[in-house]
Order: C-alpha cells, then structure tokens, then sequence
C-alpha cells in the first residue's frame, strides 16, 4: 500500500484510471518483479484480495434495486448468450490452430467466457458512470458470465473426472443456482428490507454496520458452500438490501472498507502477474488478447444494438467488456488440479490478462467521450 500510494498519487496527476496505478504497484512490489520482490506471501495477500471482491461486489448489487434489473433483463440475457457462445467457438477454433490438447482448448474456452467484475466495477465507479444505461448491462451481462461459467466448469469436471458428460449433475447444479438466485431475491425481498430500516432507525452505526457485514459475508458464505463464486452471494444481497430505505446510509458506512480491500485486491492482482512470461509465450499471449478483444467487442457490443440499444450504449458496452476476468484464473487453477492441461496455459492467459487490463480503463474512458460518441452516431 506504501508503494501503491505513491504510484497512485503520479497516476491522478496524471489524469489516468487508479487501478492501473495499483496494476503497476503490484507488479513493482511482487515476487515476480527481480529488483524489488517486497511481497513473497501471496495466498495471505489473496485473503485480503478476497474480502475486497465481497466488499466491492455488495456495494455494486446496493447500486442495482430489483425493479432495474427486471427492466433490463431481455438486453442483459441475450448479449450473453451471444457472448459466450461466440466466445467459447472463437476459442476452441484458436485452440485448434494452435494445436493445442482438447482439454487445453476446453479449458482456455472457459476462462475466456467471463470479463473482470472488478475492474470494470472500479473504473466505472472512480468514474462516476455507474448509474449509466450501459453500466447496468455490463455489470448485468458480468453476474450472467460468472453463472454460466460455473456451470460450465462443472461441466468439464465431469467430464474429466468421469471422461464423460454428466447431464444429471449440470442440471442439479442449475437448478441449486436457480434456487439460491430466486430464494433470495424472493424471500429477502419480503423480510431484509424491513430488518434493515428497522435497525437503521435505532440510530445505532456499530450496529448496523455489523449487520451489513453480516448479511454481506453471511451470503458469500453459503454461496460458496453451496459451489458457487462469493462474488454472486455478495451481488445478490446487495441488489436485495437495496430495496430499503436506508441504501445511502449502507454505501456510507461500508464504502470505506470497499476502498481498501478493493485496492490490496488490485495490487494483489498486479503481483501474481509474472511479466518475465511474455517473451516465451507472446504469440499465443497475442492471439488470445486479441481474440478475447475482438470477439467480446462485436459480440456484446452488435448484440447490444441487435436489442434496441442506441449506439454510445452499444459503444460503451462492446469497449468495457473487452477484457479477461479474474474468473479465468480459478478456472485455469482448476484444470492443473484436475491434471488435464498443459503448464503453459497460466501464463498465456496470464499474460493477455496483463494486457486486457491494462487496457480496459482507457477503453472505457475513450467509450465516455462525447467527441467519439458523436463519430460513432455518424457511421
């Protein structure tokens, strides 16, 4: 964090997005980084890393009530759809041009599937855009992409496990989601609120504050037993406790939180970026950067405009999910477990992670001019 704030400090001057700032401190601070090599711990740092994306994630789903995510429902399920599908093809055709093993290809299809919850969560909100239009379909299209690529995933532990397709257990595994989604939208919806403002008028901050860490972490908590991510348990709870009357005063008291755990996340991210990759593997680093930056821009971007959004809409939501997500790397982890890839598939998406996130802010913020705006109106 001492190197982050310096770093950062030079970035605002500069007039550029925070999160590369922390990118670069991370990278600075971490093990892979020969001068320096501050942080040598880095599953205790992950810790930290992990309550940051609960945290950020709350706060996100505390931005959406319920009755704007149902207006936005169709564009948010259909962009996906397109999405991953066309995602999952481009990557088994990359994967075949490259001669890669079927489960290398499989594998690198999955971590592909979904973009970066919290990058794009931070850059949007450091940029004060999160109440836009295309805000709300990315941060939608992101919850749909983490669903389906735990189901996905499920689905290819079957099949390596049991060396075939288990639609019996995909099937349970959806409807368990469908079940944890539904029955705390629908349950919270009648009892949390209530609970909410009711302890919100006692005027009691220490305890409202441990309530809303409860509810937080407590829902994490059962998602993940359940096998699901703890972003998804912290989103939903959030977009149930958003239904009170008391959001602002949640967002102010765990706001502080978000913000520190949030950057020991990015950091973090930075540091277990081993750059020292690139030269090895930069060709398929490229082509799988480029194919995570062309696909994800048509894809949700034309299937955007396809549902009825005008252009800056469909502009701005084909730039920011241009990216690979923090999901790619538990999917790639789960693959070495399971024994069925090859060591060099990390650092390929390790790397086009790098780069996708390096340059994720400034896609955003070029989304966000209106000078670009206007050319894109006019072709």
């Amino acid at each position: 964090m001492a190197v982050a704030s310096v770093v950062t400090i030079i970035f605002h001057r500069l007039k550029q997005p925070l999160v590369v700032g922390y990118l670069i401190a991370g990278i600075i601070v971490g093990p892979y980084s020969p001068p320096f090599s501050l942080i040598s711990n880095i599953p205790i740092l992950n810790v930290f890393a992990e309550i940051g994306v609960i945290l950020l994630l709350f706060t996100i789903g505390l931005e959406f009530p319920i009755n704007r995510l149902r207006s936005i429902g169709r564009v948010i399920i259909a962009v996906s759809a397109f999405e991953i599908t066309l995602m999952l093809a481009v990557s088994f055709a990359l994967g075949t041009f490259l001669q890669w093993q079927l489960f290398d290809t499989l594998f690198l299809g999955a971590a592909l599937a979904s973009s970066s919850t919290t990058i794009i969560a931070k850059v949007l909100s450091d940029m004060g855009k999160m109440k836009e239009t295309s805000s709300a379909i990315m941060l939608g299209i992101l919850v749909v992409e983490d669903v389906a690529v735990v189901l996905i995933l499920a689905m290819l532990q079957n099949v390596a496990t049991a060396s075939a397709f288990s639609l019996t257990s995909s099937i349970l595994l959806l409807l368990e989601l469908i079940a944890f989604i539904g029955g705390t939208l629908v349950i919270g919806h009648f009892f949390l609120p209530k609970l909410i403002d009711r302890v919100a008028k006692l005027e009691n901050r220490e305890l409202f504050y441990i309530l809303m860490l409860g509810l937080c972490f407590g829902f994490s908590i059962i998602s993940y037993l359940i096998g699901f991510s703890v972003a998804i348990g912290a989103f939903i709870i959030g977009v149930v406790a958003a239904q009170s009357n008391s959001r602002e005063a949640i967002n102010r008291e765990i706001d502080p939180f978000q913000l520190v755990f949030g950057a020991i996340f990015f950091v973090s991210m930075g540091a277990l970026m081993d750059i020292s990759q690139i030269a090895t593997y930069w060709l398929p680093a490229v082509l799988v950067t480029l194919a995570v930056l062309g696909t994800k821009l048509a894809t949700c971007g034309f299937g955007a405009r396809l549902c009825g959004c005008d252009k800056k809409t469909s502009l701005r939501v084909g730039l920011g999910m241009a990216q690979i997500g923090e999901f790619a790397f538990i999917v790639i982890k789960t693959g070495q477990d399971l024994g069925k890839i090859s060591d060099f598939l990390l650092p390929v998406i390790g790397v086009a992670a790098i780069i996708t996130s390096f340059a994720t802010p400034y896609l955003i913020k070029f989304s966000f001019k209106e000078k670009n705006l206007n050319k894109a109106n006019t072709t």
